[in-house]
């Protein structure tokens, strides 16, 4: 296997591949919404919006959205905060944002106090960025593409669809309005490409001859947009959407316990939705399969070593709680070099130096629907959660079903993973 090279700690997320060669991208979105990351606000307005409540409350279309996730996560989270261990959450944070659907949906309900988005993508980091920040001209331009473009479909449609798929930013454009061409940018593709897809490899809905019954403009809903795109705005105002970060899940992870130390470890939680061990290339522009791009000039071994640095990290180094989903793929949980292991298992330097907790790691399998890439709609699938929330707090039902040990498990299984990476660091 090849060996795993971990970026340092804190180190900036490297410019991905797939985005190298989208001009107008790399740069799009800053590292936060402001200068510098935002700083813990010591009190924060209640929540009082329409959608706080509503099931579909993201701006964005995504391929594997976990809004109907969101309510089995509910019940995790609020069962956690009844034990003694954590009582609240006043922190989650979702370092593959992407559509933000669970997050969105968890903090409107109140089953966390605020959200912290982040994503690798420069792309979507701006959308979030300007929704958050600058909702009011986003909605505009929204509304300007859609009356101008969008509504009178066919061949005007696609050509501002080639605009917007090949557009590059004056080179004397300022950063902020930079940033928010990237942001229209993202939302024009989101709304009008098969699945919402953006990595380029997928085209305008209805085709280029717009000769089907569903056209470019038919997940185009100006009114419902403008309403997501103002309810982020609204967040972010009130101090409950504490900032959105372009950065990797790592940089992430990191940089969350030096910006908030008042809250670990379990007033944090970090919700962790990657991309699918299989086909995520077909569905994100940046992904952990090289041809999705997550990492400059990665090699074809890189393919599983990504997911392997997530599991790696995650078992040894996470200094907060953290709740995982992924396609319920058999490896996640036989792999001694994934999640085979029931509890985590830092360095003794990491225990000491940073706090990491030997927490028991608890699966689950979930039933749910979800459209990722498909024809046909929403077709029904498993999803594997995992968890190093309070073990005795998280439910076990027939909709949070858990997974049988294998004969050995826990402590030898801990013991295996000190050696599961041929040639590389136990705490890589």
């Amino acid at each position: 296997m090849t060996t795993l090279k971990a970026p340092p700690p804190n180190a900036a997320a490297p410019v991905p591949a797939a985005v190298q060669g989208l001009p107008g991208v790399a740069d799009a979105a800053g590292s936060a919404i402001g200068a510098t990351e935002r700083g813990w606000q010591a009190e924060v307005s209640e929540i009082e919006h329409p959608l706080a409540h509503s099931r579909y409350q993201s701006p964005l279309r995504y391929a594997g959205a976990k809004s109907s996730l969101s309510p089995v996560l509910a019940r995790v989270l609020l069962a956690a905060k009844q034990s003694r261990e954590v009582r609240s959450i006043r922190l989650l944070v979702e370092p593959f944002a992407g559509g933000a659907s669970a997050s969105l949906r968890l903090v409107g309900d109140g089953v966390v106090d605020r959200i912290l988005l982040a994503d690798a993508d420069p792309l979507v980091a701006a959308f979030w960025q300007v929704a958050a920040a600058d909702s009011g001209r986003l909605i505009d331009r929204m509304r300007g593409e859609w009356s101008r473009y969008v509504s009178h479909g066919g061949s005007r449609a696609v050509a501002r669809w080639d605009h917007w798929r090949s557009w590059t930013p004056p080179r004397h454009m300022v950063a902020k309005e930079r940033r928010l061409s990237s942001a229209v940018r993202c939302l024009f593709l989101n709304r009008t490409t098969f699945s919402g897809i953006l990595h380029g490899r997928a085209g305008p809905i209805g085709g280029r001859s717009q000769q089907t019954p569903y056209d470019i403009g038919c997940r185009w809903n100006p009114d419902a947009v403008e309403e997501r795109i103002a309810f982020i705005g609204y967040l972010y105002g009130t101090g409950r959407l504490v900032d959105v970060w372009c950065k990797d899940w790592r940089a992430t992870l990191d940089d969350v316990p030096e910006l908030y130390p008042q809250l670990l470890p379990s007033n944090v939680v970090a919700y962790l939705d990657p991309p699918y061990i299989d086909k995520s290339a077909l569905l994100y522009r940046i992904s952990f399969d090289p041809a999705g791009g997550y990492r400059a000039r990665a090699s074809a071994a890189d393919s599983a070593d990504l997911h392997l640095q997530l599991a790696s990290y995650l078992r040894r180094k996470a200094q907060f709680r953290w709740l995982l989903s992924y396609d319920a793929h058999e490896s996640l949980t036989t792999s001694r070099a994934l999640y085979r292991a029931t509890r985590m298992n830092p360095s003794r330097i990491d225990q000491l130096q940073l706090g990491v907790r030997r927490w028991t790691i608890s699966k689950r399998l979930v039933a749910t629907r979800y459209s990722a890439g498909g024809r046909t709609g929403k077709r029904a699938a498993e999803e594997l959660l995992l968890t190093t929330l309070p073990a005795s707090s998280i439910p076990t039902d027939d909709g949070l079903r858990p997974i049988a040990p294998p004969g050995e498990r826990d402590h030898a299984a801990d013991n295996a993973d000190r050696t599961s990476f041929s040639g590389s660091s136990p705490n890589a």
